[in-house]
C-alpha cells in the first residue's frame, strides 16, 4: 500500500493506558452481566431464544447490539471525555480531505482483499480448510432479521462506534505508553479478538492494523469510518447477491 504523509495535526491524548485497560476490564464484565440478562429478559418476553443467529429478529438484534455499543462509547465518554477532560477532536473526530479519503480507502480496499483471497487461498490448498459461514453470513441466511436494519448497523453504526472505541480511544492510550508499534499491535490484536472469528482471525487483525496505520498517519478517524464503512457494505452486498442466486436456484 503506498505510503501516506503523516498529518502534523497532533492529537492531544489525556487519557492513559491505565484507563484504556480498565475500560476493557469494565466493558467485558458489563457485556457478560448485561447481554447475556437482556437476553434471558427478551426470551422471556418472546418464549424462545435469543442468543442463536437463527433466532434473532429486528427487535432482538438491535437490543443486543444497542447495547454494545452504548456500553463502548460509554467507557470512552467517561475516561476520556469526563474523567480526563479530553475533546471529541482529542479522539480523532475532525475533518480530513474528502479526496485523500477516497483514495487511501482505495488504496486500502484492494489490499484487503488481496491478502483476504490469498488467505482462503492458502487456508483451502494447503490446509484444506474451508470458509465457515460469518456471523453476518448466518444473519443474512438463517436470521430473521431485515436487511435495512443489517446495513445501517453494518454499514453506519458499527464503523463509527468500533473507530472510535479501538483507534481513536485504545491505540492511542496504546501508543502513548508503548509507541506506534505496540500501539497498531495491540489496538489490531483487541479487534481482531472482538469479532470472535477463529477462521478470519488474521485478515481480521491484518484490517486493524489498516485502519490503525492510516489513523496514525491522517489523525483523524474520518478516513477509517468511511473505509471501514466501505468495506462493510462491499461485504453485506456480495453475501446479500450470493443469497439471492441460492434462492434464484
Amino acid at each position: 500500500m503506498r505510503p501516506i504523509k503523516e498529518s502534523n495535526r497532533q492529537l492531544q491524548i489525556k487519557w492513559n493506558v491505565k484507563d484504556a485497560l480498565l475500560s476493557i476490564i469494565i466493558l467485558v464484565l458489563l457485556l457478560v452481566a448485561i447481554y447475556y440478562g437482556a437476553s434471558r429478559i427478551l426470551e422471556v418476553i418472546s418464549g424462545r431464544e435469543i442468543l442463536r443467529i437463527t433466532a434473532m429478529d429486528d427487535i432482538s438484534f438491535s437490543v443486543l447490539y444497542g447495547i454494545q455499543v452504548f456500553l463502548m462509547l460509554g467507557v470512552v465518554w467517561f475516561f476520556a471525555l469526563f474523567l480526563r477532560k479530553s475533546s471529541f477532536k482529542d479522539l480523532g473526530l475532525r475533518y480530513y480531505s474528502i479526496w485523500k479519503t477516497i483514495w487511501y480507502t482505495f488504496l486500502s480496499l484492494m489490499a484487503i482483499f488481496a491478502v483476504s483471497f490469498l488467505y482462503v487461498f492458502l487456508m483451502n490448498s494447503l490446509f484444506g480448510i474451508e470458509a465457515p459461514s460469518s456471523a453476518v453470513d448466518k444473519l443474512i441466511m438463517e436470521g430473521e432479521v431485515s436487511t435495512n436494519i443489517l446495513l445501517v448497523v453494518v454499514v453506519l453504526v458499527a464503523p463509527i462506534a468500533e473507530e472510535i472505541f479501538f483507534r481513536g480511544y485504545l491505540y492511542s492510550a496504546f501508543k502513548k505508553a508503548w509507541g506506534v508499534n505496540a500501539g497498531l499491535f495491540l489496538s489490531s490484536l483487541l479487534f481482531a479478538m472482538a469479532h470472535m472469528e477463529l477462521y478470519s482471525f488474521i485478515p481480521i487483525f491484518l484490517i486493524g492494523w489498516i485502519l490503525a496505520y492510516i489513523f496514525e498517519k491522517t489523525k483523524s478517524l474520518f478516513p477509517i469510518i468511511f473505509l471501514h464503512a466501505v468495506y462493510n457494505l462491499i461485504l453485506i452486498v456480495i453475501l446479500l447477491r450470493g443469497q439471492e442466486m441460492i434462492r434464484m436456484y
